[in-house]
């Protein structure tokens, strides 16, 4: 059927809503973490160093949640989207290892299962030529 999306393509979809989520979640923390790391008295470097991290891991899960969303819709995307996962999952195991359990750790899960999910089940083939 024309204009169907098809399951891969709605798992990876919802995958990237989830990092894209967790982006934003994360994001908006960074005015609390930065007036927290002020007022220990940390010095200057490490604020700045914290501050630039705390950034970088809310626009890192964005540019993740664009390349999957880009590579479900070209063909051969399927192994751009699981190498993808990887990213998620490394940050899911050490979020568990230095953190435990919150809900950034599960989105961050769900979303790795969403992927490889994505990544693995084989396109629905309906007249198109293209691969997911």
């Amino acid at each position: 059927m024309p204009g169907t999306v098809q399951p891969n393509r709605w798992l990876v979809f919802t995958a990237a809503v989830a990092i894209l989520a967790t982006a934003a979640i994360h994001g908006m923390g960074y005015a609390s973490v930065s007036s927290a790391i002020v007022a220990v008295g940390a010095l200057p470097g490490l604020v700045a160093v914290v501050r630039a991290l705390w950034l970088m891991y809310s626009a890192h899960l964005v540019v993740l949640a664009i390349v999957v969303c880009l590579a479900s819709r070209v063909a051969g995307g399927r192994p751009v989207i699981l190498a993808c996962a990887l990213i998620p999952a490394a940050d899911t195991a050490l979020l568990l290892r230095f953190v435990g359990f919150f809900v950034g750790t599960y989105a961050l899960a769900a979303a790795t299962v969403l992927l490889v999910l994505g990544g693995l089940l084989p396109p629905q083939h309906t007249g198109s030529s293209r691969d997911t």
